[in-house]
């Protein structure tokens, strides 16, 4: 914050930093970024792949998935399966596995993807010993329920995708509003945004892809929405699409969007329940679990290659999809969505008005008035991919 506008930062870099200066100069995802996405050099590939990914991985949460969806079809022949686990970056073999942050995750999965899934399948294609018939296309562990689920695809073939509304009094529903006027406002403010973290630290976290989220819930530019206490399981499996209604005062923001597993009252861990972590002495109680949140700068809501301003005060649309998510949210507890328009410092600020973030000065930081539309003709949603039992 006191270093102020990304211009700022360039002068902390000197002359030495070419790949800065070339992150500096192309914003969009131009031909420079374009020919770096490794997602578009996988034909022919030979060797039987097995993509491995922490569902908690701070560093990449989307290249696993998609890395593992490109050879899919860019290689349709080759025996190629994806395994994810709850795990940070590199966490299936730094660490057991079985807690990140204050969440436990019931075992030490780390151990088993090794003896299971990673012994096997080396042992039989480098050594010719042994069989891979046992693993699964997909090898998911799902959060929440705290189970592995051996799967013949990934997404699962038995899905539905379903809408859940933003609604009045901050609620979720499955039913569209049939409200006629209903919207929520917030100001984003450059100068005060809204923080990743509420703890204090010199360094980024990778714990804090579990970390509770009451500290969010209690500001006024973060909206909260939750359903009643679920009634059964409710597993979802897939990629989120977050589906905005929005109108704000300048011309461009940005939207954060949270999915958050609320824990019951009085929920406490089973002292059994392998995992050390602060969990032991943390207030579980109520505890907002962060499961998957992304952030759109608005300007890229019809195209990456070319942004677009909005217009002021007219009602638009931001569509965009989150990282896949393999979590249950468990009978007892609740689903919770928060929509903000800052995340700092994972993203950087955004100045909500549409001109070079990379060069502009820190004069030209604006507040932004948002409001979030949840009414019968302008229906705010978040696309849910559900698991059929």
């Amino acid at each position: 914050m006191e270093t102020g506008a990304l211009s700022n930062f360039s002068k902390l870099m000197g002359d030495s930093i070419l790949f800065w200066k070339d992150l500096m100069n192309h914003p969009n995802y131009d031909a420079w970024w374009q020919e770096r996405d490794a997602r578009v050099g996988c034909k022919n590939i030979k060797p039987a792949m097995l993509t491995v990914g922490g569902l908690f991985d701070a560093g990449d949460c989307y290249g696993a998935w998609h890395l593992y969806e490109a050879i899919e079809k860019q290689s349709p022949t080759t025996n190629n399966k994806i395994v994810m686990g709850p795990w940070f970056h590199g966490g299936w073999s730094k660490g057991d596995g079985s807690f990140l942050g204050n969440v436990r995750f019931g075992s030490k999965t780390s151990k088993y993807f090794q003896e299971h899934i990673e012994f096997p399948f080396f042992n039989f294609y480098l050594k010719g010993k042994g069989s891979i018939d046992q693993l699964a296309e997909a090898s998911i562990f799902f959060t929440g329920e705290n189970t592995w689920k051996s799967l013949d695809s990934w997404p699962p073939k038995d899905i539905a995708l379903t809408t859940i509304y933003f609604n009045n009094q901050n609620q979720l529903s499955f039913d569209k509003p049939k409200i006629d006027d209903g919207f929520s406002f917030y100001t984003s403010d450059p100068s005060k945004p809204v923080p990743y973290t509420e703890d204090v630290l010199t360094n980024r976290t990778r714990e804090y892809m579990t970390d509770d989220q009451r500290f969010a819930s209690r500001r006024t530019d973060v909206i909260t929405f939750k359903t009643t206490i679920l009634e059964n399981d409710l597993t979802l499996a897939g990629t989120l699409t977050a589906d905005l209604k929005v109108s704000i005062s300048t011309t461009d923001a940005d939207f954060v969007v949270k999915i958050i597993d609320v824990f019951p009252d009085g929920y406490m861990y089973d002292t059994l329940i392998d995992g050390k972590g602060n969990g032991k002495s943390y207030l579980m109680d109520g505890y907002e679990m962060l499961v998957r949140g992304e952030i759109m700068r608005g300007r890229y809501r019809n195209s990456f290659e070319k942004p677009e301003a909005f217009e002021p005060n007219k009602l638009t649309t931001v569509k965009f999809d989150l990282p896949d998510i393999a979590h249950t949210f468990k009978k007892g507890h609740r689903l919770m969505i928060q929509v903000q328009s800052s995340w700092f410092p994972l993203a950087d600020r955004n100045p909500q008005q549409l001109i070079d973030i990379y060069h502009c000065t820190d004069k030209d930081f604006i507040k932004a008035d948002i409001k979030l539309f949840h009414n019968a003709t302008n229906a705010s949603s978040v696309i849910l991919p559900i698991l059929k039992k």
